[in-house]
């Protein structure tokens, strides 16, 4: 019998909406290219360690907690088949940085994408047509937002594997990522 989990952060097209308290990307739930050091009997344990808490938590602030650390597990095991969302956030950083010309900004430190989004405003630039092409093989592309403003979207593979729509950071998983997703509940005794 699996244990079922509701509200662990999937919405819709599997996209996870997380930002550190700096508004940069909170890389302990966002999967990106890497290599774990857990082996898959560690991982099923661990799981199965979560899955025990999951089914005696008593209130809500104990499931929210054991959802935040199943989605850090999930991140960990997706990393293997995860595009380099990392590298693609600093590419995009970096071609933010050489689009402003804005000499006011030097010397005040790096920027981050939202500050770029947010100066860029008041420069009648029409953001929204612009895609810039990034070295790791994403593009980068502003989408114009319902309640003002630009939005962020690094498509790679024809996913939007990191994105920001004012709420925070978010990403869709690839299909090699929802495949590998579908395995870490399926193989591990969740629903």
């Amino acid at each position: 019998m699996g244990i079922s989990f509701s509200n662990i952060g999937t919405v819709g097209r599997e996209q996870l909406i997380t930002s550190g308290s700096n508004g940069e990307p909170n890389w302990s739930y966002i999967p990106s290219k890497g290599k774990s050091t857990r082996t898959q009997t560690e991982f099923v344990s661990e799981i199965k360690k979560l899955a025990q808490k999951a089914a005696n938590a008593t209130d809500k602030t104990e499931q929210d907690a054991i959802s935040r650390q199943l989605l850090q597990l999930r991140a960990e095991y997706l990393s293997e088949v995860a595009p380099d969302r990392k590298q693609l956030y600093q590419q995009a950083k970096s071609a933010m940085k050489n689009q402003n010309a804005n000499p006011k900004c030097k010397g005040i430190g790096e920027l981050t994408l939202l500050d770029f989004l947010e100066q860029a405003e008041g420069k009648n630039q029409n953001l929204a047509d612009k895609q810039i092409a990034l070295a790791g093989g994403g593009t980068l592309k502003f989408t114009i937002l319902t309640s003002g403003g630009y939005g962020v979207q690094i498509q790679s593979q024809g996913v939007n594997v990191l994105l920001n729509t004012g709420a925070g950071w978010g990403y869709e998983m690839t299909p090699v990522e929802l495949t590998k997703k579908d395995e870490f509940y399926s193989k591990n005794g969740w629903c």
